[in-house]
């Protein structure tokens, strides 16, 4: 099955020939921000699971990007810390409204 592309169009009068689409991700992995010139990523998780944060922190540590950010609710910051060092995955763990930031320890062996 394919994936279905979503188009833009930034026009209503604009020809159908000229609406923009989104790029394929690789792998079929959606990522929720990514800015246009790749440092920064984001991704916002709010189910509270620390199964759904990793795999949402494996997805960030997936891409190429300098700045990786794993937004969750603040009462979930410990179980997003945790969920990136399982990851092992570098980055920031922020609460949704960006007001707190925290960078998880490495695990080292």
């Amino acid at each position: 099955m394919a994936r279905l592309r979503t188009r833009y169009a930034t026009d209503p009068d604009m020809p159908f020939d000229e609406v923009f689409e989104e790029p394929p991700l690789a792998r079929r992995r959606r990522l929720d921000r990514q800015a246009k010139d790749g440092k920064r990523a984001v991704e916002v998780d709010r189910s509270g699971s620390v199964i759904h944060m990793e795999r949402a922190a494996k997805r960030l540590g997936a891409l190429n990007a300098a700045d990786r950010v794993l937004r969750v609710p603040h009462w979930d910051m410990g179980k997003a810390i945790e969920a990136m060092q399982r990851a092992g995955v570098r980055g920031r763990v922020t609460n949704l409204g960006d007001s707190v930031q925290k960078r998880p320890k490495s695990k080292r062996h």
